[in-house]
């Protein structure tokens, strides 16, 4: 029990992250996540395909949402909540009527502030 109690450790302190693109995907599949595959491309471009530091990672949050009233990102136990997060923030407000593609709904909410991010999401799903 001491062995992998230290092998653990050792991975930890090697910086190991649980978050892969296949463990992501998986997640997102299981939390209903609509669009899941561009879901996915967020939050490898949120956060550096997982390998960022001081970033919005250091809180669980792997799709670096911000909370604006306190000026600081969203903050959870694990990054399997983040995915909570996006779906109580972000996808709750998507309507397949409103908008062409998941695209366009992200440019509409102004997701995100730099104009190559929807570029950037679509080069990583091909």
């Amino acid at each position: 029990m001491k062995k992998i109690i230290l092998v653990g450790l050792v991975f930890l302190s090697l910086g190991v992250k649980s978050q892969t693109p296949e463990r992501v995907l998986a997640e997102l599949k299981k939390q209903n996540v609509l669009f899941p595959k561009i879901v996915l491309a967020q939050s490898i471009e949120e956060t550096g395909w997982y390998k960022c530091t001081n970033c919005s990672m250091d809180k669980n949050n792997i799709f670096g949402l911000w909370n604006h009233k306190k000026q600081e990102y969203y903050k959870y136990d694990t990054w399997q909540e983040s995915i909570g997060g996006y779906l109580r923030g972000i996808q709750y407000k998507y309507d397949s009527t409103k908008y062409k593609d998941y695209y366009e709904f992200l440019e509409a909410i102004g997701y995100a502030q730099n104009p190559l991010y929807i570029p950037n999401i679509k080069k990583l799903i091909k």
